[in-house]
């Protein structure tokens, strides 16, 4: 291996154990709470109709166009 991809190996592992991993371990921790589990169930609902909303506007402004 060459000294370039020795480099770039090194930074993904501390990229990883500095920034994923406890990324992770902070989720899973909230997501162990229930009160923390549905608001977050229901901020992704929020989400998921607001995108569809979106993308059905879209769909009505090309349709009249055409």
């Amino acid at each position: 291996m060459t000294r370039k991809q020795l480099d770039t190996m090194r930074e993904v592992r501390l990229w990883i154990g500095q920034m994923v991993v406890p990324g992770v371990t902070l989720g899973a921790s909230l997501m162990a709470i229930p009160e923390v589990r549905n608001a977050v169930y229901w901020k992704a609902q929020q989400m998921k109709y607001s995108i569809r909303d979106k993308k059905n506007k879209i769909k009505e402004k090309i349709e009249k166009r055409v």
